[in-house]
């Protein structure tokens, strides 16, 4: 019982998809690819830290010449979608860029 609710704790509460990329519940689309989260900063890093490990999607920082907080998390397999931007913007709303990727590979049919 006590390993079911651990489990549960350490998965990511799914929310929807785009692309094949995990949003969270609560995510709005505000444009193509574009989605306002409905955490602050550290809980959507702690997120897609659970969601995606590092360890098997690379990211790092990206830097420009404003002070805006932004993470690229970069997908291997370049499948769906093939990378993402988390960006805080404006008011310290957090959003997500989705860059699309490669479409799957076709079923083949017999």
């Amino acid at each position: 019982m006590i390993l079911l609710v651990l489990a549960l704790l350490a998965a990511p509460a799914e929310g929807f998809k785009a692309r094949g990329f995990i949003l969270p519940d609560g995510a709005v689309k505000i444009d193509d690819d574009r989605y306002r989260l409905p955490q602050p900063w550290d809980e959507a890093i702690k997120y897609y830290r659970r969601a995606y490990p590092p360890s098997k999607y690379p990211r790092h920082n990206l830097h420009s010449q404003t002070p805006v907080r932004a993470v690229h998390i970069d997908n291997p397999s370049g499948i769906d979608w093939d990378g993402v931007n988390i960006y805080e913007a404006s008011r310290g709303e957090v959003r997500l860029f989705i860059l699309p990727g490669k479409e799957p590979p076709p079923e083949k049919t017999k």
